[in-house]
């Protein structure tokens, strides 16, 4: 790693002002001692190693900026980063995070190489046609960060966040929240704006009280002029700076009256507009060509004003000497943000269209995006060729991940086509992009100018579809079902068999059952056999609808079928939105383990992709298949941290309940049971918010085992009873009489076992031909209510015999474990002991801590109390350590296991040597023999 910024190398001035305010900002940081302290923490925690995420709020002129000055020039030793979001350029993709990583530029070869493609494609760095989503880029610039971290640390400082464009803000925030142990400070600052910023603490920069504002302007005026200053125009510092600046040497000594027009309160623009009055008109023209300029050049603003037949020079030096601008070589930039929208608010409609029109006229060679933008807001009317020259934009910038740039141009091209069909295709396209970018509420707002509009059938299909993925992922369920019915009656060809398939996924998440075999009419009915995707679609949906109507056999057959034409086209292989229909009908096939390398492979790819959206919800199924049907605890709690990790960065809400349901299991089957709370409380308001409390049985059962873990036989009772009532039962896949065996275990200790025999009787016969694992649990429950012990033991053996053909982590040292209990309480000991031996070593080496003591406790009511035992771990690993010692034990590098985990591999080093120490080993020999590989 070379690189090493040398002091001075990014200039303070690049577009954030300077002048003579500026230049005085830091000296002027009165009363600001709370908010420097707060930031001293940031930089000594990142000296130290443990990175941070600080955004400064307050309204304009408060002094932000002034810290981020202070920020840097206290930050000994730090490599420093810049950036500034530019009100004119939040619609240019990745403008702030090309301005914020170019000096990084030649570090490139040290981020991961599917990553470095997708980054430099993003940038302009790059060949644009690689794989790859704008996760990736956000990884990308995590391991970007991290790389210019290793040599020194490294303070970022982004100014102005509310204007950075969506996607350089996104990647930011994004590395900002996933590193641990790396060097670095990431330091903020924005307007005051509605909600929290994810994974950030936010330090609000308030007023200056009267007495730091009049000690702001001590040395400035004198006492009394002072003093009405400060309560004339509040404690806005700029505000204060700039009229203080503006009054005579007799009006700042006191000796002459004040301005009778003083602006009143904390009004900045006020303050500023004087400079603004005084300007002679070249520079006034100057002025909006710079506020309509796109990219601050101070060359480009000149050969406007000279196509204007005005002299640049004499211009842009006397909008300079006022000290509204500031100049760093070609770089020009307004004083301070307010400044440019009083130009711009100031300026007749006719004077803006003029600007941009002179700038399009003058643009630079080769700077197509610059001239056709600037084009397309001095048009006035519809203009068609240019609508398709915006489309072209759009185009480009989605090549580059720029999906919030490709949005505005799609908008704008609808704006200035005069045929209303084609701009409604264009407004959809601006739909489906602002969804993928991210911006659901843009998303949101453009589909209903389409939805009220006279839209074709194909667009607002596509519309209603965006709408009905984004309630999915982010909103309601009922209202993502009534939105793909609505899109699924318009729909067409593909298109309609991608909709009649989520429509099914929403139906199958509101056991909508009468839906789902609707659904599976429509698709099979419409669907095109001759092309695979709508074959493998048709089949699949087809197949959902029949295991929950009842007739699993078919049901199998044509999961089946859909899964092995996913697998056997090439095309299909590599779609990632295939992944979770893949993972949520292994659940139902004959052979669920037969199909897990291909679901791996599929899993490295998605995470090749950055395909994040598409790993939360498989990464919550395969959290539960790795429980159910492998019995891998360690994967499923891994699996399970990762989905939640990401969703909350996403803003998912109905994948997001399940993942954390199961990490309550993970953390009660521990024995932590705060953990297991907060988890549950958290997936009960996610459940609410989804609309799908009603048929949550997975929520429900969760609830019991976390029950039963605390010893809460009761309670466990009571919340399966319910269930009991409200559906007949049905298990998480919607299995008759799931909830059979926590019930029969609750009531049975209870002493209800006349009622636990009767349930378990019944759950046998609704399980005529069942699975091993099912056939396990059928067998366990007659078990528990057998009236002898002969039989009882019998049933147990019958029960362990199933196990042994799908061993589960869980249940088989459960079955064990209540074995053993009764082979005690029969006066058995011996061979009790060696049952609940065994269950202990096996809870043990899953860290199911809760479960390995109530099995030591019963081993030691057998009266053995000497034998080697499996140390139980004090200290839990988290979901987070676990996935990655479990990558690590699998042989994987640091850098490896940071790459497909989309993390730094300092945090990877971070959590490993927790690892270590919560397990008292050396090596990753240690870590392979505690996490073994499983089959």
């Amino acid at each position: 790693m070379t690189w090493c910024p040398p002091e001075g190398s990014l200039p303070d001035e690049r577009r954030s002002g300077g002048g003579a305010v500026a230049s005085g900002e830091t000296r002027d940081l009165v009363g600001r001692a709370a908010e420097l302290a707060r930031v001293d923490r940031l930089l000594d925690d990142a000296r130290g190693g443990c990175p941070g995420l600080l955004v400064l709020e307050g309204g304009p002129g408060v002094g932000k900026t002034a810290l981020l000055r202070a920020a840097a020039g206290r930050a000994a030793g730090f490599g420093v980063l810049r950036a500034r979001g530019v009100e004119s350029e939040a619609t240019l993709p990745q403008a702030a995070l090309l301005e914020l990583l170019t000096p990084l530029r030649s570090l490139l070869a040290e981020v991961p190489p599917g990553q470095a493609a997708a980054l430099a494609a993003a940038l302009g760095w790059g060949p644009v046609d690689v794989p790859g989503e704008r996760h990736l880029v956000a990884a990308a610039t995590l391991s970007l960060l991290a790389a210019a971290a290793v040599s020194g640390p490294l303070l970022v400082l982004v100014d102005d966040l509310q204007w950075v464009d969506p996607e350089s803000a996104g990647a930011l925030l994004f590395a900002a929240r996933r590193m641990h142990g790396d060097r670095v400070a990431v330091l903020a600052a924005r307007r005051p704006a509605p909600g929290p910023v994810a994974g950030a603490e936010v330090l609000p920069v308030p007023a200056l009280a009267p007495g730091d504002a009049r000690t702001l302007l001590a040395r400035t005026v004198a006492p009394p002029v002072a003093h009405r200053l400060a309560d004339r125009l509040g404690g806005v510092p700029l505000a204060l700076l700039e009229v203080a600046g503006a009054l005579t040497p007799e009006q700042r000594a006191g000796t002459a009256p004040l301005p009778a027009d003083l602006p009143a309160g904390p009004a900045l623009a006020g303050a500023l507009a004087p400079d603004l009055a005084a300007l002679p008109p070249g520079a006034e023209e100057a002025l909006l060509l710079l506020a309509a300029a796109l990219d601050g050049s101070a060359a480009a603003v000149a050969a406007a004003l000279a196509r204007s037949g005005t002299d640049p020079g004499p211009a842009l030096d006397a909008a300079e000497q006022r000290g509204v601008v500031v100049r760093d070589g070609d770089a020009l930039a307004f004083r301070h943000p307010l400044l440019r929208s009083l130009v711009w608010e100031r300026a007749a409609p006719a004077d803006r269209r003029r600007a941009h029109r002179l700038l399009a006229d003058t643009a630079r060679t080769g700077d197509d995006v610059a001239r056709v933008w600037h084009r397309a807001l001095a048009a006035a009317g519809p203009d068609e060729a240019l609508a398709g020259e915006l489309a072209g934009l759009a185009g480009r910038a989605r090549d580059r991940r720029g999906y919030a740039a490709s949005s505005a141009a799609l908008e704008r091209a609808a704006a200035l086509t005069g045929d209303a069909a084609r701009s409604a295709d264009l407004l959809a396209a601006a739909v489906a992009d602002a969804a993928v970018g991210g911006d659901t509420a843009r998303a949101r707002s453009l589909a209903g100018v389409v939805l009220r509009g006279p839209a074709t059938g194909a667009a607002r299909a596509g519309v209603l579809h965006v709408l009905g993925r984004v309630e999915q992922d982010a909103g309601s369920v009922p209202a993502a079902r009534d939105l793909l019915r609505a899109a699924a009656d318009l729909a067409r060809g593909r298109a309609a068999a991608w909709v009649l398939t989520d429509l099914a996924v929403a139906e199958h998440r509101l056991g909508d059952v009468a839906g789902m075999r609707d659904t599976a009419r429509r698709i099979a009915a419409g669907a095109d056999d001759g092309d695979p995707l709508q074959r493998a679609l048709a089949a699949w949906v087809t197949g959902l609808a029949a295991v929950h109507d009842g007739d699993e056999g078919r049901g199998r057959t044509l999961l089946q079928r859909a899964l092995d034409t996913m697998e056997a086209e090439p095309d299909l292989r590599a779609e990632p939105r295939l992944l979770p229909l893949a993972v949520l009908g292994l659940g139902w096939t004959a052979d669920p383990l037969g199909a897990v390398p291909a679901v791996e492979r599929r899993l490295r790819e998605a995470r090749a992709l950055g395909a994040l959206g598409v790993l939360v919800s498989v990464l919550a199924m395969t959290a539960h298949g790795r429980a159910q049907l492998l019995g891998d605890h360690h994967g499923a709690f891994a699996d399970a941290g990762e989905a939640v990790d990401l969703a909350e960065q996403l803003g998912y809400v109905a994948d997001a309940a399940p993942a954390l349901e199961l990490l309550a299991w993970e953390h009660a089957a521990r024995g932590r049971h705060a953990e297991a709370a907060a988890h549950l409380a958290r997936a009960r308001a996610l459940v609410l918010r989804a609309g799908t409390a009603g048929v949550a049985a997975h929520l429900a059962l969760t609830e019991a085992f976390c029950a039963l873990c605390r010893g809460d036989l009761v309670g466990t009772a009571t919340l399966l009873e319910a269930r009991l009532a409200a559906d007949g039962g049905v298990g998480a896949l919607g299995e008759p009489l799931g909830v059979a065996p926590l019930l029969v275990e609750a009531w049975t200790g209870l002493g209800r076992v006349a009622e636990a025999a009767r349930l378990a009787a019944d759950y046998e016969r609704v399980s005529p031909s069942p699975l091993p694992p099912t056939a396990a649990l059928v067998a366990r429950c007659r078990a528990l209510t057998s009236p002898d012990d002969d039989g009882a033991a019998a049933l147990f053996e019958q029960a362990l015999a199933a196990h042994a053909l799908a061993p589960d982590a869980f249940e088989t040292p459960h079955t064990r474990l209540l074995y053993g209990a009764r082979l005690r309480r029969a006066g058995r000991r011996t061979r009790a002991r060696e049952e609940l031996a065994a269950a202990a070593d096996a809870f043990a080496a899953t860290d199911l801590a809760a479960w390995a003591r109530r099995a030591e406790d019963e081993l030691r009511a057998t009266g053995r109390t000497a034998r080697p035992r499996r140390a139980l771990p004090e200290e839990p690993l988290t979901a987070q350590e676990t996935r990655i010692a479990v990558l690590a034990a699998q042989g994987h590098s640091n850098a490896e296991i940071a790459a497909a985990l989309f993390l730094s591999p300092k945090t990877v080093e971070h959590h490993l040597s927790s690892v270590y120490r919560k397990r008292g080993l050396r090596s990753r020999v240690g870590l392979a023999r505690l996490f073994p590989p499983r089959p």
